[in-house]
């Protein structure tokens, strides 16, 4: 059986693909955001981080977020 390039990436596949590497950018991002704020020592108690660093969190996470549904809209055609 002949590996098919376009077997592989097939739109399943495409989307995964394109999800895991904006996530792992974005991962990326949030680890260098607390490495930073380490290094800042910045004291925390209890469970969530102070409300800055939520709130660059969530935005994060939002545009990452709308830049995979734009991604995933125009794999899909």
């Amino acid at each position: 059986m002949v590996c098919n390039y376009k077997n592989i990436m097939n739109l399943k596949n495409k989307i995964i693909l394109t999800t895991f590497g904006l996530f792992m950018i974005e991962a990326i991002v949030h680890y260098n955001q607390g490495k930073n704020e380490t290094k800042k020592n910045e004291e925390t108690s209890g469970f969530l981080p102070p409300t800055k660093s939520l709130i660059k969190l969530g935005l994060i996470v939002g545009v990452f977020s709308v830049i995979n549904g734009m991604l995933i809209k125009n794999i899909e055609g």
